[in-house]
């Protein structure tokens, strides 16, 4: 998240930080990593296609490898419809922060795939950043209809309600379902949610 946001900072265990699983990407088609939002505790998980043999995520734009960005433009050209296409735009331009970019790429997705968790997900990532709180929320809210346990879901909805929307008590019900789930096999987002339980903790 940019560092314009009006709120007090979070502890060092929040500050979390882009992990990519370079060797994953470059072995299998599917590759997944975890997108942190840089200052707003925020996380998201990013599923993108990759040929073998290709490169990571190495490459000028903070780390966006340019020419599959180009080849994802391209076949969203050829294809305006293709959800997956739609959905790996937005995941790219999130990373790119560019914001705007990426809203307009994941809006088409969720028309064309309402039922896609990672779409809603994203969704509510930059919703986030744009600082549409409310319709963030309604993004995790989807979320969570559809995956009751997703932890990476109640751990978003724990930091929005509770740093953004000055709604401790319900961000922190989230948090407890973190630490009740276990994090989900996550150390960072089972250690984040257990200090944000701690009276004083998360400040």
């Amino acid at each position: 998240m940019s560092t314009s946001h009006q709120s007090k900072p979070l502890s060092s265990g929040q500050k979390l930080v882009l992990v990519a699983l370079l060797a994953a990407l470059l072995a299998m088609f599917i590759g997944s990593f975890v997108y942190r939002m840089q200052g707003a505790g925020l996380v998201v998980e990013i599923k993108q296609e990759r040929a073998p043999g290709k490169g990571g995520m190495g490459g000028p734009m903070g780390g966006i490898d340019m020419e599959h960005l180009r080849e994802l433009m391209t076949a969203q050209e050829k294809n305006p419809n293709d959800p997956k296409v739609l959905l790996e735009l937005g995941n790219t331009f999130m990373m790119m922060q560019a914001w705007d970019k990426a809203l307009e790429f994941l809006d088409k997705a969720v028309k064309l795939t309402p039922k896609d968790i990672q779409v809603h997900r994203a969704m509510g990532m930059v919703r986030f950043e744009r600082k549409e709180y409310p319709l963030a929320q309604k993004s995790f809210d989807v979320v969570l209809k559809m995956a009751p346990d997703d932890v990476l879901a109640h751990y978003n909805m724990g930091i929005l309600l509770k740093h953004y929307m000055k709604k401790p008590a319900e961000g922190d019900a989230h948090f407890r379902k973190v630490v009740q789930l276990g994090g989900a096999a996550d150390p960072e987002i089972l250690k984040g949610a257990e200090k944000e339980l701690v009276p004083g903790g998360a400040k």
